[in-house]
């Protein structure tokens, strides 16, 4: 009897912990509920500005700029902005 509760709570604290991380997960990324018709590279928005001359991109957008990024992009290099926001030629 008592190995069989053990494993029901076992089983219980597993999906509580699984919920929890889809939750965070969520909250995190909303995107992720979304299931778009084409790849998220395409989804992202133009630069407003041309990117000759403004090729740092985070040292306007780093955490501490001035327009700063999503925290989600913390880590990403430079060409990584230009490859999913496709600016002015």
């Amino acid at each position: 009897m008592r190995q069989w509760y053990s494993t029901q709570i076992a089983i219980i604290t597993g999906m509580l912990i699984i919920l929890l991380l889809i939750g965070f997960a969520v909250i995190q990324s909303p995107e992720i509920l979304e299931f778009p018709e084409t790849s998220p590279v395409v989804r992202a928005g133009a630069m407003p500005h041309a990117v000759q001359g403004y090729e740092r991109c985070d040292a306007c957008h780093g955490i501490d700029g001035i327009k700063p990024y999503p925290i989600r992009h913390l880590g990403w290099d430079n060409r990584s902005c230009i490859k999913c926001h496709l600016g002015y030629p």
